[in-house]
């Protein structure tokens, strides 16, 4: 019930505040995948009433992919690698007992290179890419490869990529909390302001071969900026725990996109067109053929393309109220109530830099005109050459377009406590999330131009969710042993989900969508001096039970209905030991391991982007000081190695080709830390 609308509660992250005690903390570490790694921090008194905290740390890492470089220009053989710092700046004052006000400034930059992408499963003209980089005439080499062969093998983690990769973050923020006892009631204030920054180029069709690319400058640039200002007044009087609050945000984004034909693609949409009527070998050469232009001279390389940019402003205003009132001994009713009103305005521009004048080359082709327009080819050539990126009706439109939404979102709860141990509760809930515009191409099925219609009205209703839950909460065997127990069920309507095609990204609601499961989790102080053991399973079943309109955008040949990343069964183990070999000496040693149930990890739910069950297991061994001045660990990360599929897709322009960003290897290192 506070801070920004939520459609499913909150993480809420509280720092180690500035200590009136000076303390230094250290930390270096090195592994594999050359990572370097140092933070270090210090804290203390800058007066009677002020104290400080500063925090700084870096990381350099290689990447996790090796690249095959193709035709380049790409000149970098990895990819996936990490190279940042941040540092964090605290400033506490504390003028009387009872008000105290808490300054902290961050700012990080990362100039990586992200993301590479492997290839999971052929499509049926992938290998006119390698024919096509191994043509000489054509600018290839003989035996050059573009993408893997069959048979693939994804987690030997060798993508391929003719363009550079990289990602250049900035983000900055400052915030200022101030909290001042009153007496019946305590005020907090929490003024924030933030500002991120990415600039990011790829090669966007993940090949060795230049099919389409976006460059990394400022038209690839996303900055989001958001103020906002919450306060809160809370209190108690007599049986009833009161609070009250308000909340606003403003927040401005800048989003330009700019995507360009590659040297490639004319050759490459030609080869795949006549292909697919079984022309043998492919003609690359048929796009120059329709229209009479050069290789190259119908959709230019870094002319032919999208630049668009787009602003959107939104403006939100929160009033709640919390209450809990004690019925009786250990029986408490907590009711909630929050109003949200939202704004929301978005200017699209579109830009075609060349017009849309390789697309219009196709249409007005009389050899294009005479195929027929249910044939494969036809359908790859304006499939390919009049999609969204090169769709010269959309040249020069620009659109505005606003949203004004309020909403009544609460809660109600009751829970019972049998003592100090044992409690049980039944809680209702619902959620929102504001509506807001597809910040992309979309084009309508129908209209004056057919399926080329561009779809100006990208607006998306609100997404809310009505949650039920009941629970139980024990501490047993003398508080040695944790028992906790739910059962929950959350209906949401008009679910919002973002799917790229392949070719375009297109946000939609799915009208009805639910998620019941049960909950249990453990933990257990064991007999065993020194040895802990914890544990906990889900059973969620996340089920789409009315499509909508959104149905199209959905694999027909789905094995169920069940949504992307949401596994039946998910779970966590582990277990600690820490042993005392003297009054100076300390070793202590952690395991676990996190298992998850098969899942697709694609928003269309094909059968080729599922991700079967995994488990990952983690493990740390570590001597010490008891009073943690001193730390020497060895660590390791998904020690089994096992190969994850993070989001597979549709590869761009690639058709029935599937992509996949893949998780980390195993990982392991040394870690050492000391404070004082």
């Amino acid at each position: 019930m506070f801070g920004k609308n939520n459609d499913a509660g909150v993480i809420s992250i509280i720092s180690e505040r500035p200590s009136t005690t000076f303390g230094v903390t250290a930390e270096v570490s090195g592994g594999n995948y050359n990572d370097r790694e140092v933070n270090a921090s210090v804290t203390g008194p800058l007066g009677a009433i002020v104290a400080a905290r500063f925090y700084a740390g870096y990381q350099k890492r290689d990447g996790f992919l090796d690249i095959n470089t193709g035709l380049g220009p790409n000149g970098n053989d990895r990819t996936d690698d990490r190279n940042m710092y941040t540092m964090r700046g605290q400033f506490l004052l504390m003028p009387t007992d009872t008000l105290s006000v808490l300054i902290i400034g961050d700012y990080s930059k990362r100039n990586e290179s992200c993301c590479g992408a492997v290839q999971t499963s052929d499509g049926p003209f992938s290998g006119i890419l390698n024919a096509l980089a191994s043509i000489p005439p054509l600018g290839g080499q003989v035996g050059a490869q573009a993408v893997a062969n069959p048979p693939l093998s994804p987690f030997n983690r060798r993508a391929f990529a003719n363009q550079p990769i990289s990602q250049q973050v900035r983000d900055m923020g400052i915030s200022a909390q101030l909290d001042w006892d009153l007496g019946p009631a305590k005020l907090t204030s929490i003024t924030a302001w933030r500002d991120n920054t990415l600039v990011a180029g790829n090669d966007s069709d993940y090949s060795g071969i230049g099919i389409i690319t976006t460059p990394a400058n400022e038209g690839n640039q996303t900055d989001f900026k958001q103020a906002s200002e919450e306060i809160r007044l809370a209190g108690k009087s007599g049986p009833l725990d009161w609070l009250v609050g308000g909340f606003f945000s403003s927040e401005i984004l800048t989003s330009n996109t700019a995507i360009y034909a590659d040297k490639g693609f004319d050759l490459y949409v030609g080869g795949v067109a006549s292909a697919s009527v079984g022309t043998n070998p492919p003609n690359f050469l048929e796009i120059p053929g329709f229209t009479g232009q050069p290789p190259g001279g119908t959709f230019i390389p870094g002319v032919s393309g999208e630049q668009d940019f787009y602003h959107q402003t939104s403006k939100s205003y929160a009033f709640f109220t919390n209450e809990t009132y004690n019925i009786a001994q250990g029986l408490d009713l907590t009711a909630g109530v929050r109003y949200t009103s939202e704004k929301k305005t978005a200017d699209s521009n579109y830009v075609d830099p060349d017009g849309g004048a390789g697309c219009g080359r196709l249409l007005t082709s009389p050899g294009v005109n005479a195929l027929n327009p249910a044939s494969p080819e036809y359908q790859f050539l304006l499939g390919y050459g009049c999609s969204t990126l090169f769709n010269p009706f959309f040249a020069g439109q620009s659109t505005s377009q606003s949203l004004s939404e309020g909403n009544v979102s609460g809660t109600v709860k009751l829970s019972y406590r049998f003592s100090d141990d044992l409690m049980s509760y039944i809680s209702w809930a619902n959620g929102y999330k504001a509506g807001g515009f597809n910040l992309a191409r979309v084009t309508s099925p129908t209209g004056p131009e057919g399926p080329l219609t561009p779809n100006l009205d990208t607006e998306f209703p609100r997404e809310t969710v009505q949650s039920f839950e009941i629970g139980i909460k024990s501490m047993l065997a003398d508080r040695t042993l944790r028992l906790n127990a739910s059962l929950y069920d959350q209906k949401y309507t008009n679910f919002q989900l973002n799917t790229f095609t392949g070719i375009q990204f297109v946000v939609s609601s799915i009208r009805k969508l639910e998620s019941k499961g049960a909950q249990f989790d453990a933990a257990w102080a064991t007999p065993l001096s020194g040895l802990s053991l914890s544990g906990g399973v889900t059973y969620a079943f996340t089920n789409i039970q009315d499509f909508g309109d959104s149905g199209p955008l959905f694999a027909a040949n789905r094995l169920n209905d069940r949504l992307s990343f949401a596994p039946l069964w998910s779970g966590v183990v582990s277990a600690s030991y820490t042993a005392h070999f003297s009054d100076s000496l300390q070793f202590r040693a952690s395991v676990s391991e996190k298992y998850n149930s098969s899942y697709n990890t694609g928003s269309d739910l094909d059968p080729l982007k599922l991700q079967g069950a995994y488990g990952l297991l983690t493990a740390r061994l570590g001597i010490g000081a008891p009073d943690g001045k001193w730390t020497a660990e060895i660590w390791g990360n998904n020690l089994a190695n096992k190969g994850i599929y993070q989001v597979a897709f549709d590869a761009p322009f690639q058709f029935q080709q599937i992509d996949a960003f893949l998780g980390d290897p195993r990982t392991f290192g040394i870690t050492l830390r000391t404070k004082f």
